[in-house]
C-alpha cells in the first residue's frame, strides 16, 4: 500500500529542457604497486531549467501608468538527472571488489557534468528568452498595457 508522505506547493515555471549525452571516465587512484581502477560510461541525462515564480514579490511589479515593469528571478536549474535506462557502463578496468563503488562515483560525476554542460550552453539566456516569449503575451492580455520584463541578478 502506498502512503503519501508530503505534498508541496511548487511555483516553478519550466522553460528549458536540455538532453545531454556524454562519455565519462572515472579513475580511482591506488597505491603505486596497483594499477588505477577505471570506468568508462556513456551517460545520458537531462536538465530542466526555469524560474521560481514564488520568488516574485509585490516590489518586483511596477505599474507606471501605461506600462508595467516586472522583474523576475534569475533562471535556475530545477532538476538534473542521469537517465540510467539510456546510460551504460562501457568499460571497467582493474575495478576488482570496488567496481560497484567506482561506477557509482562515475554516475555522481556525470550528474555534475550535465549541470556544467547546461551552464556552458547558456541555459540562463535561453530561459530568459523563453520566459519573455511565454509571459509577455499573457501579461499584456491580462493588463491591456505595455509590459516589460527584466531579471534579477
Amino acid at each position: 500500500m502506498l502512503t503519501v508522505e508530503k505534498i508541496e506547493k511548487i511555483g516553478k515555471l519550466e522553460l528549458v529542457r536540455i538532453s545531454i549525452k556524454d562519455v565519462i571516465e572515472q579513475t580511482n587512484k591506488r597505491p603505486f604497486y596497483l594499477p588505477n581502477a577505471q570506468a568508462v560510461l556513456i551517460v545520458a541525462g537531462k536538465v530542466l531549467a526555469g524560474i521560481d515564480l514564488q520568488k516574485v514579490s509585490k516590489e518586483d511589479v511596477n505599474n507606471m501608468g501605461e506600462k508595467i515593469i516586472i522583474k523576475l528571478p534569475k533562471p535556475e536549474i530545477i532538476l538534473s538527472k542521469v537517465d540510467h535506462k539510456k546510460s551504460k557502463v562501457y568499460n571497467v578496468k582493474w575495478g576488482g571488489f570496488s567496481t560497484a563503488q567506482l561506477v557509482d562515483e562515475a554516475y555522481k560525476a556525470a550528474e555534475q557534468k550535465i549541470i556544467e554542460e547546461a551552464t556552458n550552453m547558456g541555459y540562463e539566456e535561453i530561459c530568459k528568452n523563453n520566459a519573455k516569449a511565454v509571459l509577455l503575451p499573457l501579461f499584456r492580455e491580462i493588463s491591456h498595457k505595455q509590459v516589460e520584463i527584466s531579471f534579477k541578478e
